[in-house]
């Protein structure tokens, strides 16, 4: 590829604004096009926790060893953001920990057992804590009978909308083009690249990345990529800003809750691991009482608004990088875990598509998976 490729990622969530960062780091003339604005899509009703956990939505059928890449595939994602955090100030991602608990002998309970079992296995410092050790870890936490608790160190949180916000300046101080209410209408292939088309007019283009969520479905459509999505929504309940509260994750049996770095608190019902659907949107105000019990500091909490978000849950739950040997250059990234993720992924796809490499770690995700 020449020295200054010209790249246009459709989508500027979470994925799409990496690739960007990741792409003009490396030379590349970059353009994201997004038919709203930045963070609109499921990274704005993202819950936000950067996980670890062993146990991923929609993917209950994979085996251990399957399972066991998808994990370390997390960690190295981890790794990553801490390296970005080093090169953009002001990246809003606190590492502060996780806090899970269940009441013992419930069905939660087993299923921290197993998450446990796994996590110490592949080498997750998770491990068990007493109720008092968890109250001196997170004052703000008051487990009650939820007294099986587990604690990973770290683990972490990050605000979705102004992280991708940051991202995205650092890729236009770099610069690259951002052009937003500019919808993507389609391509032609051409014998040097593509021509890109879209609201505003027509771009040419080396690179052609669709990371569009719950769009890539419609964006890839008349192509040979593939991103095969299944139903699913979630809710969380954003409370107005509050003096710190608490710093940990808190995944109770029944509320899940974060503080971020504005002093926000989301909730949500449940917000991790399987089933795909969640329960129908709760009542703000319900959940506000359920999550004081266990975060007593919550007890007077405003809520500012609720946000019902499509997700982007792949057909098997796992990302699914497509691309076509008859459009080099052209890839299609879709993926439900984009958080925790994007950091590793855009890595990966940077070097595949800048250096010609056949990127390994990719492998287990290729949509060739789903050629049967």
């Amino acid at each position: 590829m020449n020295s200054a490729p010209k790249v246009v990622i459709v989508g500027a969530g979470i994925i799409g604004t990496t690739l960007a960062y990741d792409f003009v780091k490396r030379g590349a003339r970059v353009t994201v096009l997004d038919k709203n604005e930045v963070a609109k899509g499921a990274t704005s009703g993202s819950f936000a926790w950067i996980t670890n956990q062993t146990k991923f939505r929609n993917a209950d059928s994979l085996g251990e060893r399957d399972a066991q890449h998808y994990f370390n595939l997390h960690r190295l994602s981890h790794l990553r953001w801490r390296y970005l955090q080093s090169e953009i100030d002001g990246l809003p991602i606190r590492w502060s920990g996780c806090i899970q608990s269940a009441e013992p002998g419930t069905e939660a309970a087993l299923e921290l057992a197993a998450e446990l079992d796994r996590r110490q296995r592949w080498g997750s410092p998770t491990h068990r804590v007493t109720a008092a050790e968890a109250r001196e870890i997170e004052p703000g936490f008051e487990p009650g009978a939820e007294t099986d608790i587990l604690y990973t160190p770290d683990e972490g949180m990050m605000s979705p909308v102004q992280l991708t916000s940051k991202l995205l300046e650092a890729a236009v101080a770099r610069g690259a083009e951002y052009s937003p209410h500019d919808a993507y209408r389609g391509f032609s292939k051409t014998g040097s690249g593509y021509v890109i088309q879209s609201e505003r007019g027509k771009r040419d283009a080396d690179v052609l990345i669709f990371a569009g969520g719950i769009e890539n479905p419609a964006l890839v459509e008349g192509t040979r990529l593939k991103a095969p999505l299944v139903h699913s929504t979630g809710s969380v309940v954003h409370l107005g800003p509050l003096p710190r509260i608490f710093d940990s994750v808190i995944l109770g049996a029944h509320v899940h809750a974060i503080q971020r770095i504005d002093g926000r608190v989301v909730i949500a019902k449940h917000f991790s691991g399987s089933p795909v659907g969640d329960p129908s949107t709760p009542d703000p105000e319900e959940l506000v009482r359920v999550a004081a019990r266990v975060l007593p500091g919550l007890k007077n909490a405003v809520v500012e608004k609720v946000t019902e978000t499509r997700r982007v849950i792949p057909a098997d739950g796992l990302p699914v990088v497509s691309r076509d040997e008859a459009l080099p250059g052209v890839l299609s990234i879709t993926t439900n875990a984009g958080i925790s993720l994007a950091a590793a992924l855009s890595q990966l796809i940077t070097t595949e598509l800048l250096d010609g490499a056949t990127v390994s770690l990719l492998d287990p995700y290729r949509s060739d998976r789903f050629a049967a």
